[in-house]
């Protein structure tokens, strides 16, 4: 039995006054963003939404870092990655060169283009709860509150980290996710609002990537939308096109 007024020690609990988040984090890869987020990066376990107004702005390089070392067989992890109705198909030799195992990269596409869908939600959601995702990256437009508690509890069940991708306008509604930020090209720069960061306050960082287009390229781009064929196009992003 715990002695009375001994702290609990769990990963998701944060208790007032800590500098630092108790639970596991992945490093963003960026200095300036990691000194802002509690622990030190992204929340290993629980849902992130990342909110734009657009595709392209530099949110795969944002992640890519991460997801690099995720997808990489390190310490005997065996996670996939799955990517639930990106936008666009994820360009393969981007993430082979970042050195993704793509045997470990799932993508589940949406035939019906109406992201934000019931389908998406279930599938993002029985993802989460396999146990054997190292990340879940999904795609979509309204959701409603109920979804997004059960997603956030199947990424705490299934210790995944979740990355939900929403319009800007979703900012106005409340969420249960642990990370909240939204992301608005400023120039050269990619500016980060943060939004929420349970265990830290919000705030605004500003990353600077040596060239935005060519970084989405390099760093895991797109091409283009799911055509009915199977066949993808450049993005008209791709610097060789």
């Amino acid at each position: 039995m715990r002695a009375a007024g001994q702290p609990i020690d769990h990963p998701l609990v944060w208790r007032a006054g800590e500098k630092r988040a108790s639970w596991r984090t992945h490093s963003t890869g960026f200095d300036v963003l990691d000194r802002h987020l509690p622990g030190g990066g992204w929340p290993a376990t629980g849902l992130t939404e990342i909110l734009t107004e657009h595709y392209g702005i530099g949110e795969l390089s944002l992640l890519m870092p991460a997801l690099a070392r995720l997808g990489q067989d390190e310490g005997g992890s065996t996670g996939c990655i799955v990517w639930i109705a990106p936008p666009y198909i994820p360009y393969a030799p981007a993430l082979h060169s970042q050195g993704i195992d793509l045997d470990r990269v799932l993508v589940v596409r949406d035939r019906t283009g109406a992201r934000g869908n019931r389908d998406v939600l279930w599938a993002m959601e029985q993802a989460l709860r396999l146990g054997s995702c190292a990340a879940v990256l999904a795609w979509t437009r309204s959701v409603d509150q109920a979804p997004l508690r059960r997603l956030q509890l199947a990424a705490e069940a299934g210790r995944c980290w979740a990355v939900l991708f929403r319009p800007p306008d979703a900012s106005r509604r409340r969420s249960p996710a642990v990370l909240r930020m939204r992301l608005t090209a400023i120039g050269e720069q990619t500016r980060i609002e943060i939004l929420k960061c349970r265990g830290g306050p919000p705030g605004v960082v500003s990353i600077r990537f040596d060239d935005r287009h060519q970084g989405e390229a390099e760093c895991g781009g797109w091409v283009d939308p799911h055509p009915d064929d199977g066949e993808a196009g450049p993005h008209r992003d791709d610097p060789e096109h």
